[in-house]
């Protein structure tokens, strides 16, 4: 299963997402990195397909560099 959710830095600067494809859901989906100016204010750097194994790879990296799993995922919109 392709990684669902959010990490954000420690510094709350920068957040990435990740995205399962809808198309092929087991096998790929996008990451998204932003940089976080405010609040509202939130710059897309860049979305990036990427295949399942170098997603969990990332998103298990990232934890290890101490970004922390985004709080504000479970928050109904």
């Amino acid at each position: 299963m392709y990684p669902k959710g959010s990490l954000i830095n420690t510094t709350h600067s920068n957040l990435v997402i990740f995205e399962e494809d809808t198309n092929n859901p087991e096998n790929e989906g996008f990451i998204c990195f932003w940089k976080i100016k405010d609040y509202d204010n939130k710059l897309l750097i860049f979305r990036k397909r990427m295949s399942k194994l170098k997603a969990k790879r990332k998103w298990e990296n990232l934890i290890k560099d101490g970004w922390e799993i985004n709080p504000k995922d479970n928050i109904a919109a």
